[in-house]
């Protein structure tokens, strides 16, 4: 794309985002379940996960514990939540900007605009804005920054483990060993924290979201449950659930998921297709979580402008549409839970969409050739800087 209609683009996207944060920011204040469960994390005595049960991991609980101090009430705590969420997509569209260029930026700064206000009334921005930020610096070749980058987007949200893999992709012909350090060293400083604030039982209540026993309705499993009978339909940790399963089935998903997501994700930095392998690797991911909430959608958003300056321009389309459809059935919700048919082919089309877009990007990196020090080059912005 040309650079002056990049910017156009990218800027008219953003003229979008402005008053719909400001929307967002006067509802703040309002009864919202996230919120008001984020205010109550921030606010009960005691130890979390020792005290009462969280389903975060420890960075996301120091960051609400320390913006409910400074808020002093609940109406600026919620005007403080929008306003990282904000401070987070600017951080994504920079990170696009300075890895890839304003196209990149331009194409996340649209994908997102009919679901945007969902992601600033919910925390998964954060998260997302610090794995971007990794994945531009590991394409800059500051594989240093990227390795410390993603063990700070982990203390968030466990799903940025995924992309440490990117460090173990050789750099022109070789695998750096201080980028490797210096990750291991900050996650495994992250980890010792959160094992001395809540020892195994945090990890155990994050990654069953509280010790759930239900599948999430909009998830794989709970959608095609949702199809056969409605029967146990509940509401469960703070999300409508059906039927019946354990934090050792949600274990065994978590891990059954990991495999073909590392794989696309460090395939797609080996072959140069790292946008492919980003979406590939989040829809496997999401496809065999236990909990799929639309929020969800913004792990993918970063991945698909990637793809679709890297011409992986399917790819880029498919995630896209799996977006867009995240956000008609975010807004479908309420029929959804009371048996309306057509949310239901929506939800249900989603995640068939996720299902294929991780078989498609995995067959496509599987074929792609692995690229040598000379494409290396070619495949880094212009005015690119390398080392550390």
């Amino acid at each position: 794309m040309p650079r002056r209609p990049a910017h156009w683009l990218l800027w008219s996207a953003l003229a979008i985002h402005l008053p719909i944060a400001l929307v967002c920011a006067a509802r703040s204040s309002q009864p919202i379940y996230d919120f008001e469960r984020y205010y109550e994390i921030a606010t009960t005595a005691g130890r979390p996960y020792l005290d009462f049960p969280v389903e975060y991991p420890p960075g996301t609980v120091l960051t609400l514990r320390a913006l409910a101090t400074a808020a002093g009430g609940r109406g600026r705590f919620g005007v403080g939540l929008v306003l990282i969420s904000v401070v987070a997509d600017a951080i994504i569209v920079a990170a696009l900007g300075w890895g890839w260029g304003a196209a990149a930026a331009a194409c996340y700064a649209l994908i997102v605009i009919p679901i945007v206000d969902l992601f600033f009334l919910r925390a998964d921005l954060w998260s997302t804005a610090l794995v971007a930020v990794a994945v531009a610096a590991w394409q800059r070749e500051r594989r240093s920054v990227c390795g410390l980058s993603l063990a700070a987007g982990a203390a968030l949200k466990l799903w940025p483990l995924a992309f440490f893999v990117l460090l173990l992709a050789p750099d022109r012909s070789r695998v750096r060993l201080m980028p490797i350090v210096a990750g291991a060293a900050a996650g495994a400083a992250i980890l010792g924290g959160w094992m001395w604030m809540a020892g195994w039982s945090g990890f155990y209540q994050v990654l069953t979201f509280r010790g759930a026993h239900g599948w999430e309705i909009e998830s794989t499993v709970g959608s095609v449950w949702m199809l056969v009978s409605r029967s146990s339909m509940r509401v469960e940790s703070g999300a409508w659930r059906i039927g019946t399963t354990s934090g050792l089935t949600s274990t065994l998903l978590a891990a059954l998921a990991a495999a073909p997501c590392l794989w696309s994700i460090w395939r797609g930095g080996r072959t140069g297709h790292l946008g492919a392998g980003w979406i590939g690797g989040v829809s496997a991911l999401l496809a065999l979580s236990a909990l799929l909430s639309p929020q969800y959608a913004a792990w993918l958003a970063p991945g698909c402008a990637i793809a679709w300056v890297q011409r992986d321009r399917r790819l880029a389309v498919l995630g896209a549409l799996a977006i867009f459809l995240t956000n008609l059935i975010w807004k479908s919700f309420s029929p959804l839970v009371h048996g309306a048919t057509a949310p239901l082919v929506m939800l249900l089309a989603r995640n068939a969409l996720l299902l294929f877009i991780a078989f498609d990007a995995a067959r496509m990196l599987a074929s792609a050739p692995v690229i040598g020090p000379a494409l290396i080059a070619r495949c880094r912005p212009r005015g690119a800087v390398t080392g550390m």
